[in-house]
């Protein structure tokens, strides 16, 4: 489109085509006719019309039974039970199958020991992401870890589920 453009614009500057027909100047001074193109009609065999849809005909089914769906992401599918190894450990981990084990106040306030069901335990403060569902620890209180959960309800409205692990209390203890 853009040689047809240039090549347009050349033939208007040098005066060669004009577009409606008419006889176009030389440099000679004398006007000369543009030049015709025939155009003829080829015979071909006629083109196919249009069957009409008969009554007895079945309307058109589609069976999506073992396909992915088309309108979710390739890349973000992952078998039922596989993790994301790209998370850090306390998001890859359910808020249920963690543990308080301790909580430790100070200078910078309060922070808390969790344990992951693997047996490993992580120090987390104020603002750490836990849990697959991109949970936040809101608070910690000097006897309980709280943590909030953005989602989308039925109804599309965000709302926040807040959950509440408590610090175990030492067994044995009365």
């Amino acid at each position: 489109m853009r040689a047809w453009i240039a090549i347009s614009a050349v033939a208007a500057l040098m005066g060669i085509y004009r577009g409606d027909g008419h006889a176009v100047p030389t440099a000679s001074g004398q006007s000369r006719q543009p030049d015709t193109v025939a155009v003829q009609a080829v015979e071909g065999p006629p083109a196919p019309e249009p069957q009409a849809q008969t009554a007895n005909t079945a309307p058109a089914s589609y069976d999506p039974s073992g396909r992915r769906d088309p309108f979710r992401p390739i890349g973000s599918e992952r078998p039922p039970g596989v993790e994301n190894l790209d998370l850090p450990p306390l998001q890859r981990v359910s808020l249920t199958e963690i543990n308080v084990i301790g909580i430790i106040w100070g200078g910078f306030g309060y922070s808390a020991m969790v344990q992951t069901p693997d047996g490993k335990g992580y120090t987390v403060r104020r603002g750490t992401r836990i849990g697959p569902n991109s949970g936040m620890v809101s608070a910690i209180t000097e006897n309980a870890l709280i943590v909030q959960e953005q989602f989308s309800d039925v109804y599309g409205k965000k709302q926040i589920r807040e959950y509440v692990k408590h610090l175990h209390e030492k067994e044995g203890a009365q």
